[in-house]
Parts: C-alpha cells; sequence; structure tokens
C-alpha cells in the first residue's frame, strides 16, 4: 500500500460543472448604479429649480420668499417637454399693513417657453387665511374699538367689544368686494347704538398675491377668514 496521494480520475462519461456567469450581476449591478445616479441627479434638479422659482416670486413683488415645490417624477422629464404638471406653492407670515397671510396655492399645467427664461401657467388655484387676531389687529388699526373676533357662520363673525365697562357683541357679515379686498360689514349691534360701538365697518386689503391670483370667494371658518384665489393663463418672465 503507498502512503502518498491517490488521483481520481474522472469518470468516464461524466458530465463537467459548468462555470457560473458573472457578467449578467455584473451589468444588472451596473444598470443599479446608474439609475440610482440618474434619480440623485433629477432630485438635485428639481431643488435647484425650486429654489430659483422661489426666488424669482420673490423679486416680482411678493413680500416673502414662499416654499415651492415642483411634483411629479422623474423632473428632468418635464423639463424636455418644458411643460411642468403641477407646482405646489406655500407662504406663511406674509405681511401687509396689520394683516398677515398664510397662502397654499397650486399652479398646473405650467408651460415653458425655449430657454427656460418664461412661460404660461394655465391655471392657479389658492387658499388663504386670515387669523381672526390680525382682523382685530386691522380693526383697531382703522379706528374701530378693541375687539375679539370668533366665527358666526360661514359668512359671519361676532365682534365682542367693552363698551363703558359693558361687554357687548355685534354680528358682521364678511363678503368680497375687489380682487383684493374684503370688507366686514355690521348687520347686528346687539342692542347697542352703532354710534356708540364705533367704527365697525372695515375694508381689508389682501397682501399682494403671486402669479396674478385674485380673490374669487371669502368664507369664515374657527381660525379665520379664508380666502378662495384664482387666476388663469398667467404670463411670467425671469
Amino acid at each position: 500500500m503507498s502512503n502518498g496521494s491517490t488521483l481520481r480520475l474522472p469518470t468516464p462519461g461524466a458530465p463537467e460543472r459548468p462555470r457560473r456567469r458573472k457578467w449578467p450581476w455584473i451589468l444588472l449591478g451596473s444598470v443599479l448604479v446608474l439609475l440610482v445616479l440618474l434619480v440623485v441627479l433629477d432630485r438635485i434638479a428639481v431643488a435647484y429649480a425650486d429654489n430659483k422659482a422661489a426666488e424669482q416670486m420673490k423679486s416680482q413683488g411678493f413680500p416673502t420668499k414662499p416654499d415651492v415645490s415642483i411634483e411629479g417624477f422623474p423632473f428632468l422629464t418635464q423639463v424636455a417637454r418644458r411643460h411642468l404638471d403641477h407646482v405646489h406653492i406655500t407662504a406663511s407670515h406674509v405681511k401687509e399693513g396689520p394683516v398677515t397671510l398664510s397662502l397654499v396655492a397650486d399652479a398646473t399645467d405650467v408651460l415653458l417657453n425655449p430657454g427656460f427664461q418664461s412661460g404660461t401657467i394655465t391655471h392657479v388655484n389658492g387658499t388663504g387665511l386670515i387669523g381672526f387676531s390680525d382682523l382685530a389687529a386691522a380693526a383697531q388699526a382703522a379706528g374701530a374699538p378693541d375687539l375679539k373676533i370668533s366665527a358666526a357662520g360661514p359668512d359671519r363673525v361676532k365682534l365682542a367689544v367693552n363698551v363703558l365697562g359693558i361687554d357687548a357683541s355685534a354680528t358682521a357679515a364678511i363678503e368680497r368686494t375687489g380682487p383684493r379686498t374684503f370688507r366686514v360689514h355690521l348687520t347686528s349691534a346687539g342692542g347697542i347704538p352703532a354710534s356708540v360701538l364705533g367704527p365697525l365697518n372695515f375694508t381689508f386689503r389682501v397682501p399682494d398675491l403671486p402669479m396674478n391670483l385674485s380673490i374669487q370667494s371669502v368664507r369664515v371658518s374657527r381660525q379665520g377668514v379664508v380666502i378662495h384665489a384664482t387666476g388663469s393663463n398667467v404670463k411670467f418672465s425671469q
């Protein structure tokens, strides 16, 4: 017997094991890396575009720089088509005199001209909120007494006031008076002569809105006065 190692000869007719091919996995990995890079590039591009759009709105007269979010994925294909499906805009603490406005707006079908420096917004739909404390401050600035304002219905507010040491309340209607204005109009003085209550009819000017939004309606909510504003075929340029 030999103590050396035994050499095993292949069994005649036995098939050899096929070698595993690595190139499909390498190709798959390369494709995944490329897709990740494209997604990252797309998100960087949309973040840059969001910031530039916000800066442009502020430079064209909007009181504060809003937050802009261009919706939809991928963004770069929208750029290639020169057509943005949906742009979401929010702005808080927009100041106009004693009135502060919070705004949420959605622009749809934004068509970009060659060069991407100008275009047309087909439709804009926005909602703004002015709190009751801001309404009271604006009323006092207009010469009204110190008021506490609260909701009294979809188009009514309750005005609480102290007259000669006596707490009294009145009711006023809220109504749109123009594309940038609405007014509070006294409807019931609660049995107290209106002359004693002082000037309780006020007109409020809403801060200049972006994209030529104009007020279509106003209503009263628990938080304040809600403004619905729209715009159509709005031209813009850098």
